[in-house]
């Protein structure tokens, strides 16, 4: 058997395996007995047929496939084993018909992880600068309230934009009627887009009872296409005008946003609740511009098939989503006007980056050695249960796959941990990461402790 493995520079493995006709004999051979066991030819005991019988009841071809099926998936091993590759799809074979009596050869491809070559993550420093809150801040989140908790009261005077009215409206291209509102109530705005584009300038200036109409072209880029850029004739009855009444900015308008006794306690809810949000915001960023910073300088290649699978289970998370708010995938779908394969293509750039970012850290992980230990891998399994996303096994039911993600993705956590810490932290701290200073601090980690009371799990 000679194997030789080529690798592309789009994370692919060539793997090109020549067998020699004796081991093609062999595996057929193996394959002889094998079969026998599974088929009962006439006139024998199952397993005890001969070779020349079996090859009558299913073919001399299907045997030798048998035999080469086991050697392909052998040879395929063994190379993947050999030369360290780590696959993430199915292989590609190329495989010719067995000539008898001549040695066997086929090709694989195998898309595969390709390695990272990692950049000078440590040299990374990014600024978190404090989020601050003005006093405009406050005041736009109280003047949001305050519209909140508007009356509307009818007034006797012309319509003006801002106003509520009550119309009955019939909107016809040619002779087909578009709408037929009855008693519909809308506040007129500067700017309406799409079918009513205009209505609201026309029925500014308007009086109650009074019957108006007129005609207004609809934009070209209306969704409807049949419609975009007709001529559509508007026949408006005004039923009502309202106004809006802002309550006074005082105490008793505090008392009703919740457990305030005073407008100066809400103001200052309001500033907290933002600083706290925008802190929240900031450290985001933060963490986004270091990871940016760290795939910038990373030299990383990854195989479609990784992006496809990420696209995917976003598109399944999208959908889990929708159903949670009552909406199915296949109405978010028509609203978007987009077919599953034009959302999942949009999704790409996003899942792309995913992949790379969850790459980046487990490279970094390894680098640092960040290693999961089974006892995080255990609360892990616990908080999955707690949050009942599954009724997940013990640590020691694992299986190797599922226990390697979990793994990673602990590695991952510490690795983004160790980034963003070592990115905002001040040259003196990052002095104390030294391999000195980290031997200091597990030395003193071994010290025994007199009084024993609590443990504190590490995260």
């Amino acid at each position: 058997m000679k194997i030789t493995v080529e690798k592309t520079p789009n994370s692919e493995a060539v793997l090109d395996v020549e067998l020699e006709w004796e081991e093609v004999e062999k595996a057929s051979d193996r394959a002889y007995r094998k079969l026998a066991q599974k088929y009962t030819v006439p006139g024998f005991r199952r397993g005890h047929a001969p070779r020349t019988m079996l090859e009558r009841m299913i073919g001399k071809d299907a045997i030798y496939q048998e035999g080469l099926d086991d050697l392909i998936n052998e040879s395929y091993k063994k190379a993947i084993a050999e030369h360290k590759l780590t696959p993430v799809g199915e292989a590609d074979l190329d495989a010719q018909p067995v000539d008898p009596g001549q040695p066997y050869h086929f090709k694989a491809t195998v898309p595969i992880l390709s390695p990272v070559t990692l950049g000078d993550y440590r040299s990374i420093h990014i600024e978190n600068p404090e989020p601050t809150v003005s006093e405009e801040d406050v005041n736009k989140v109280l003047a949001d309230y305050q519209n909140q908790q508007a009356i509307w009261v009818p007034v006797e005077r012309p319509a003006q934009l801002g106003d509520r009215v009550t119309v009955n409206l019939l909107l016809k291209v040619g002779e087909k009627a578009i709408s037929d509102l009855k008693e519909n109530e809308f506040e007129l705005v500067e700017e309406r887009p799409g079918l009513f584009a205009g209505l609201d300038a026309q029925l500014a200036g308007t009086i109650e009872g009074e019957t108006k109409a007129f005609t207004l072209t609809i934009p070209e880029d209306y969704l409807n296409k049949e419609l975009a850029g007709k001529e559509a004739e508007y026949t408006v009855s005004i039923r009502a005008i309202k106004h809006k009444e802002l309550p006074d900015l005082d105490d008793e308008l505090a008392k009703g946003a919740g457990k305030y006794e005073t407008l100066a306690e809400l103001r200052q809810s309001i500033e907290d609740q933002l600083l706290k949000s925008r802190a929240s915001q900031s450290q985001r960023d933060m963490e986004d511009k270091v990871i940016d910073a760290a795939l910038e300088q990373t030299s990383l290649e990854i195989h479609r098939v990784l992006v496809e699978e990420e696209a995917e289970h976003l598109f399944e998370q999208m959908k889990r989503m929708l159903g949670q708010q009552g909406m199915s995938m296949e109405q978010f779908l028509m609203l978007s006007q987009k077919t599953e394969a034009e959302y999942k293509k949009e999704m790409e750039p996003e899942a792309t980056r995913h992949v790379k970012v969850d790459l980046l850290l487990e490279a970094i992980a390894d680098e640092e050695g960040l290693a999961a230990s089974d006892r995080e891998l255990q609360e892990l399994l616990d908080l999955y249960n707690q949050i009942g996303a599954a009724k997940t096994p013990r640590l020691n039911q694992l299986s190797t796959t599922v226990r390697k993600r979990l793994e990673n993705s602990i590695k991952r956590d510490k690795a983004r941990k160790f980034l963003i810490e070592h990115a905002t932290s001040t040259p003196e701290q990052k002095d104390d990461d030294s391999p000195a200073a980290e031997a200091a601090i597990e030395a003193s980690e071994s010290l025994p402790v007199e009084e024993p009371e609590t443990s504190q799990a590490s995260s």
